[in-house]
C-alpha cells in the first residue's frame, strides 16, 4: 500500500530495452536540443564538459616495439587525420582532433552519436558521422519488427545492423553492418540499445528556471516604468478611486503645470502625495531558488554544484575535493572517447594505410599504442608542479609518468631538450664563446646532462685544506 503522505510512483516497464521508447527519446532530444540553444546554462554545462574532457585533443603515442616506425605512423597520422578535416571527415567538417568535443556535445545532447567507416578510391580511411535523429524509430513504419528504434538486435542484445534514414517523408533508409558503425553513447543501463540525453533527468529544472527568469524579467521591465506612484489616505472620503483609474477628462492620472524655468509641478488632489516607486523585484528568494534549480541541474549531470563555479567561497581543501570529483568525471568522459572513437578508428585507419602501402608492416604488434590525455585540472598549479618535480627526482615516478601528468609526450619532450641543448652548445662553440655562462640556468634545469662534454684536463694538487 502506498503511503498517503507521498506521491504515487509507478515504473511499468523494467525491460531496458523497452523503458525509453522511440518517441520518449526523440522528445527528450527535442528539449535538449532547444534548452542548449536558448538556455545558456545548458550551453555551458555541455559546452564545458566537451571542452574539459578533451581540451585540444587527446593524443595517440604508437607503441610497437620499432621505434622509427612508431615516429613515422605518428607524423603521418598528425599530416593527415589530425590537420585536415577533408582526409578525415566525409563531410570536411572535422578532423580527428575537433571530432573528439563534438562527439561529447552530440551525445550529451541527444544520446548517442553515430560515426560509418568509409574508404575512399585509394583505400584511405575516412567516417561519416551520423545525428541520433537520423537513426530512428522507423522500424515499426518500414514494416520490420526486428528493428528497435533503428537498431536490429541479436538474441544477446549485440548490434547487427544499423537503419540509417536517408529520407523521412519517403521512408527510405539505408541498413549499415555493425561492424561498419561507432556507436558513441553513455551506457546507462545494460540492455538498453540507444543512449538518452545527459540532461533528461535535469530537463524540467533547466525549463522552470527558464520561464521563471522570463517571468522575473517581464516583471522587472513593466515596474521599471514606473518612476512614481500617487498615495492618498482620504482617497476612499473624497472619491478619489475612480478617478486615479480611470484618469481626468485628458485620460491623464497626474496633470502639471509648466512654469518658465522648465520645471513640471504636479497638480495633487486634496490628500494626494507623489511618492518615489521602488522596484522590488526580482525579490529575496529569487537567488535562492536560482541556486537551487541550478545545484539540481548539476546533480542531475553526474557533478556536484561546486565543479561548475555555481558556488564560491569553498576553502582549499575543500575546492581540492570538487575538483578531485570532478577530474574522476572527465576521465569516464576521456575513457569513453577512447574506447568507443579513437581505438576503432585509430586501428581501422592505420590497418588501411598499411594494406595501401602508404605505411610499412612492422610486425605482430603494429596495433599497440597508447592515448595521452589533456593535464589534470587544479587550483594550484605550482604547488602540484613542485610534487611531481620531487617524486620525479626521488625516483617515485617515471620520465614518461610525469609527462603524460602534464599532457606531454616524454619522447617528444626529450627530442626537444637535445635538440635545444646541441643548438646551443653549437651556436657557442662557433663564437668561443662558453655555453654554461651563456645558459647557466641550463645546468641546474638538468639540460646540461645532454650539452657535449668538455674534454678532461690534468688537475694540478690541491694543498690541504688549512684546519
Amino acid at each position: 500500500m502506498p503511503s498517503l503522505n507521498r506521491g504515487f510512483v509507478t515504473f511499468q516497464v523494467l525491460n531496458p530495452r523497452n523503458e525509453v521508447s522511440p518517441w520518449t527519446r526523440t522528445e527528450m532530444l527535442k528539449l535538449s536540443r532547444w534548452l542548449y540553444n536558448n538556455v545558456g546554462q545548458a550551453t555551458y554545462i555541455v559546452e564545458h564538459l566537451a571542452q574539459r574532457a578533451v581540451g585540444s585533443g587527446i593524443v595517440v603515442q604508437p607503441k610497437s616495439s620499432d621505434r622509427e616506425w612508431n615516429r613515422l605512423v605518428d607524423r603521418h597520422f598528425e599530416d593527415r587525420c589530425c590537420a585536415e578535416a577533408w582526409a578525415f571527415d566525409a563531410g570536411a567538417q572535422v578532423n580527428f582532433y575537433t571530432a573528439q568535443s563534438l562527439i561529447l556535445r552530440q551525445v550529451a545532447l541527444d544520446g548517442d552519436f553515430f560515426a560509418q567507416f568509409l574508404k575512399t578510391q585509394d583505400n584511405a580511411a575516412r567516417v561519416r558521422f551520423i545525428g541520433g535523429e537520423s537513426i530512428g524509430a522507423m522500424g515499426v513504419a518500414y514494416g520490420d519488427p526486428n528493428f528497435h528504434d533503428g537498431i536490429e538486435l541479436d538474441r544477446f542484445g549485440a548490434p547487427r545492423r544499423f537503419r540509417v534514414i536517408t529520407s523521412a517523408t519517403e521512408q527510405k533508409f539505408q541498413d549499415v553492418p555493425a561492424e561498419d558503425m561507432l556507436h558513441f553513447r553513455h551506457v546507462r543501463r545494460h540492455g538498453q540499445p540507444r543512449g538518452v540525453s545527459w540532461l533528461h533527468s535535469a530537463i524540467n529544472n533547466l525549463r522552470d528556471a527558464s520561464e521563471i527568469r522570463a517571468f522575473v524579467k517581464g516583471g522587472f521591465k513593466a515596474a521599471s516604468q514606473i518612476a512614481y506612484v500617487i498615495t492618498s489616505n482620504e482617497a476612499v472620503k473624497v472619491g478619489l478611486g475612480a478617478g486615479l483609474r480611470n484618469g481626468n477628462e485628458a485620460g491623464e492620472t497626474l496633470t502639471t503645470h509648466d512654469i518658465p524655468n522648465g520645471v513640471l509641478i504636479p497638480k495633487l488632489r486634496p490628500g494626494e502625495k507623489l511618492e518615489s516607486f521602488k522596484n522590488e523585484m526580482p525579490g529575496q528568494s529569487f537567488d535562492p531558488l536560482m541556486r537551487s534549480l541550478a545545484a539540481e541541474v548539476a546533480y542531475a549531470v553526474g557533478l556536484p554544484p561546486e565543479a561548475m563555479m555555481l558556488n564560491v567561497g569553498l576553502a582549499g581543501t575543500e575546492q581540492r575535493a570538487v575538483l578531485e570529483i570532478a577530474q574522476n568525471f572527465l576521465e569516464r568522459l576521456q575513457q569513453m572517447v577512447v574506447d568507443q572513437f579513437c581505438r576503432p578508428f585509430y586501428k581501422y585507419w592505420l590497418w588501411h594505410e598499411m594494406q595501401a602501402g602508404r605505411l610499412p608492416y612492422p610486425g605482430d604488434d603494429w596495433w599497440r599504442h597508447e592515448w595521452l590525455a589533456p593535464k589534470k585540472i587544479t587550483v594550484d598549479s605550482g604547488r602540484d608542479a613542485r610534487a611531481y618535480s620531487e617524486q620525479l627526482d626521488k625516483g617515485h615516478i617515471s620520465w614518461q609518468r610525469f609527462n603524460n601528468i602534464q599532457g606531454l609526450d616524454a619522447e617528444s619532450e626529450e627530442d626537444e631538450i637535445i635538440a635545444t641543448a646541441l643548438r646551443r652548445a653549437e651556436k657557442c662553440a662557433a663564437l668561443g664563446m662558453d655555453w654554461r655562462e651563456v645558459f647557466p640556468n641550463s645546468i641546474r634545469s638538468g639540460a646540461a646532462a645532454q650539452m657535449p662534454a668538455e674534454p678532461e684536463t690534468e688537475q694540478s694538487p690541491q694543498p690541504p685544506a688549512q684546519p
